[in-house]
Formats: C-alpha cells, sequence, structure tokens
C-alpha cells in the first residue's frame, strides 16, 4: 500500500476518497455496484479495494476496512497505514471523473470547448486523454490546494 504504483478499487460508499485517490495519480477504479464483480476485478488487476463494508473486506485478504463516513478520517486512516500521496500536479493526476490520463493540452486545442472567458483568462490547460474532460487552473484548482495542504498537515499517531 506504501507504494506510489499501487492500483485501488473502491466501494460505492468511497466517491469522494475514490476521486481524490485519482487526483493524486493514484489508478482506482469506482463505480461498480457488484461485490463480486469488485472482488473479481480487485483479484484480476491486484487492487487493494477500499471499502466501507465490514462483510466485502472480509472477502479479501488486500482489502482496507475504511471506519468513518467523513473525508478528512479517511484519508487519515490511509496515512496511518503507511499511505503516501504523491504531489498533487495536474501532470501526475488521473481524471477524477473517469480514471483517465491527464495530458498538458495546447491552448488552440481546446478552443471552442471551454467558455470564451476561460479561453481567455487561462493559458494552462489539461485535457483527460479518455474522456475528453478539459482542466485549468481556476478556483476549482485553488480549492483543491487548500485541501491538500489540510491533508498533509494531519498528524499520523
Amino acid at each position: 500500500m506504501k507504494g506510489k504504483n499501487a492500483k485501488f478499487i473502491a466501494d460505492m460508499m468511497l466517491g469522494r476518497l475514490a476521486r481524490w485517490l485519482r487526483l493524486y495519480g493514484y489508478d482506482t477504479v469506482y463505480g461498480i455496484e457488484d461485490d463480486d464483480e469488485i472482488l473479481r476485478i480487485s483479484r484480476e488487476e491486484n487492487r487493494i479495494l477500499l471499502t466501507r463494508d465490514e462483510t466485502l473486506a472480509k472477502r479479501l485478504e488486500d482489502s482496507v476496512l475504511i471506519k468513518s463516513n467523513k473525508f478528512e478520517e479517511q484519508v487519515k486512516q490511509l496515512m496511518e497505514l503507511g499511505f503516501e500521496f504523491n504531489e498533487l500536479f495536474p501532470e501526475n493526476a488521473r481524471c477524477p471523473k473517469c480514471n483517465g490520463l491527464i495530458r498538458r493540452a495546447k491552448k488552440r486545442e481546446i478552443k471552442g470547448k471551454v467558455p470564451k472567458g476561460v479561453y481567455e483568462d487561462y493559458d494552462e490547460f489539461y485535457i483527460c486523454s479518455q474522456c475528453g474532460q478539459i482542466y485549468w487552473p481556476g478556483r476549482q484548482w485553488r480549492e483543491m490546494v487548500k485541501i491538500d495542504k489540510k491533508l498533509r498537515n494531519f498528524k499520523v499517531n
């Protein structure tokens, strides 16, 4: 779990945690409702199962039973288990929506695909290679950086 190449699968109760793991660059499968399918994917793809379901956690050796409903407490639990956060950079991130790889995009490449004001105000853009979602360092990015700083300041017991 400590490696920066760890791969995860998160159950349906851990959507926010899954999106953040993706932002930190971790390959994280999310959105599968069937427990047997979650277990199959976890085993076949060597993924660590993150779950709030005690029964599901017991069915797989390589699983982490997440104890809290609160996002910050979930992160703290992972840190206490030795989880390491990657740097929060768009170039390192995966798409929080689909888990695809994100790459830097040339400004001309996204013309007409973002609001005109965004296109005029920003020079830095990123695009998901899988779903085509476009990102830029606007208000949402600044909020994520604030949350990242808060998470990194957790004291691990």
